[in-house]
């Protein structure tokens, strides 16, 4: 077994929610298997994805690859996907993810998404839809988009998108501009549900003044996350609250959009520095039709009181939610993770290399992903939790089909 090459130590619980009474847990992860891809044929992995029961499927390559599958303990599995337009009938993988015993590919080479089955081959293809809009009962509410980013899809067909670049042909007093939508929309890419609405500003202004565009970072602007689960069947949003050293709001949607949970948590922030942002403020020059006065105001009311803590947000294969903090105490060798399971209860914090970057995370097990660059070889490295009394090694099995179950069409 390869030895990772970062090291993983014991971790406690330093984050309390507004409720009393939560409880100080220790959580310790360890290195249980790791395999290089390299022996499986794979030297240049593009992307990975994990299955609840620990299968891997990998791709390698963009147009000249191929996706294979490997077990829980990495053996190689008779399933194979050739990948490019001149060996498959799939181009290229974008965003993928699984939906019961199947794998779902957005596809933008053939501008399709492909629905591959247990034997590799493509089930079913299902063509880009050219507008993400709205059914006419609905035309007040949304506009059309001429773009989507692909997140989810379900047993009933219908798909999880994020539209973008609207179009609006009919005034629309539903739809805020200010706000990214987070939609269900079947094949014909007609909009049946709302699941998310998040602020668009992500700390980023954009002035126009006639043909001329200037952005303005807003420093230390506390910005909304948010992340879909790999199944589609949650989506968390986590609301910094700029005013209140530390604290952020976490909502956990069902993939209809309802609430499984909102929860307030607190952790350590530090304070702006007042002088840093007010040089900031005073190196405004002005931009066409707006002054440096305007300009200097407008940035001045989303600047935060607070840093925001809040680094990253990633969904669980359990559910479970990781939060990535930086508190003014941390180690800045560490990179430190707040996890909560799937009803909102904290559970502990981890405390991992810099370089960490998760490929599937959940309260017993991560995967991640270790590259080598002057070898150019990756290996996979899952860790589990080792206080954790009972757990077996997550094995690879059959799945049920996905259950999503059927709601009305708003």
């Amino acid at each position: 077994m390869m030895r990772s090459r970062w090291i993983v130590v014991a971790v406690a619980l330093c984050l309390c929610t507004t409720a009393l009474g939560a409880q100080h847990r220790r959580l310790t992860y360890v290195p249980d298997t790791a395999f290089q891809l390299a022996d499986q044929g794979i030297r240049r992995l593009v992307t990975a994805l994990v299955r609840k029961d620990g299968r891997i499927v990998v791709a390698s390559e963009y147009y000249y690859g191929e996706a294979i599958a490997l077990d829980s303990m990495g053996r190689k599995l008779p399933w194979a996907l050739p990948l490019g337009p001149q060996r498959g009938e799939v181009g290229t993988v974008g965003s993928w993810g699984w939906v019961g015993d199947s794998l779902w590919i957005a596809d933008g080479f053939f501008k399709q998404i492909a629905i591959v089955g247990g034997d590799a081959k493509v089930a079913a293809s299902i063509r880009f839809p050219s507008w993400v809009r709205p059914f006419w009962r609905d035309r007040r509410k949304y506009p059309l988009f001429s773009d989507m980013a692909w997140l989810a899809m379900y047993g009933d067909g219908t798909m999880l998108v994020e539209p973008s670049q609207s179009r609006t042909l009919l005034d629309t007093p539903g739809y805020d501009r200010s706000q990214k939508l987070l939609v269900r929309v079947d094949r014909d890419g007609r909009i049946v549900r709302t699941v998310a609405r998040v602020p668009e500003m992500d700390g980023r202004m954009v002035l126009r003044s006639g043909a001329e565009r200037r952005t303005v970072t807003v420093p230390g602007y506390a910005r909304t996350f948010w992340k879909a689960s790999t199944d589609g069947e949650r989506v968390a949003v986590l609301t910094p609250s700029p005013k209140d050293s530390g604290a952020f709001q976490v909502t956990m949607l069902s993939s209809w959009g309802d609430t499984v949970f909102s929860k307030r948590y607190v952790v350590d922030a530090a304070r702006a520095a007042k002088s840093a942002m007010d040089g900031f403020l005073a190196s405004i020059k002005p931009f066409g039709r707006y002054t440096a006065e305007q300009i200097r105001d407008t940035v001045a009311k989303q600047i935060s009181a607070f840093s925001s803590p809040v680094l990253a947000l990633h969904v669980g294969l359990d559910h479970s939610t990781w939060v990535r903090v930086r508190r003014p105490a941390s180690d800045p060798r560490q990179s430190e993770w707040f996890v909560i399971d799937e009803k909102g209860a904290p559970v502990g914090n981890a405390f991992f290399a810099l370089t960490f970057r998760p490929t599937a995370l959940s309260v017993d097990r991560i995967w991640t992903v270790e590259r080598d660059r002057v070898q150019q070889t990756s290996t996979i490295v899952r860790l589990r939790r080792a206080d954790a009394t009972g757990v077996r090694p997550a094995r690879s099995a059959r799945t049920s089909a996905s259950s999503t179950p059927a709601r009305p069409r708003e």
